[in-house]
């Protein structure tokens, strides 16, 4: 199964943004593009401040909170992160093309 990436969040002003991704390398995807404060262990059902960082240029993107879901309790029975970002569409485009370029697909409509 695909791990997919979107932004969930609609359109539009507003002061917090949602990248959500989804799907089996979810976790392995996260770890490459966010650096938290304090520990690196994932715990299922928690949020952890820190920032998403470009891997290639380790430029920081944007301070962040990321939420963390585990298969099978999770709203897509995946594992699954939200990550709450500024609500700039261009910080939260950002994001989903450093999701994609490190291993997410983008998802579809059902």
């Amino acid at each position: 199964m695909k791990t997919i990436a979107a932004i969930s969040t609609s359109p539009g002003v507003g002061g917090i943004g949602i990248v959500r991704m989804s799907g089996e390398d979810t976790f392995k995807i996260i770890e490459k593009i966010f650096k938290p404060k304090g520990t690196t262990e994932i715990k299922p059902y928690t949020m952890k401040y820190g920032h998403i960082i470009d891997p290639k240029t380790q430029k920081i993107i944007d301070e962040v909170l990321v939420s963390y879901f585990c298969a099978p309790k999770s709203y897509t029975t995946e594992n699954m992160c939200e990550i709450n970002s500024h609500g700039s569409f261009v910080v939260m485009r950002k994001i989903l093309e450093l999701c994609l370029e490190n291993g997410a697909v983008l998802a579809e409509p059902r």
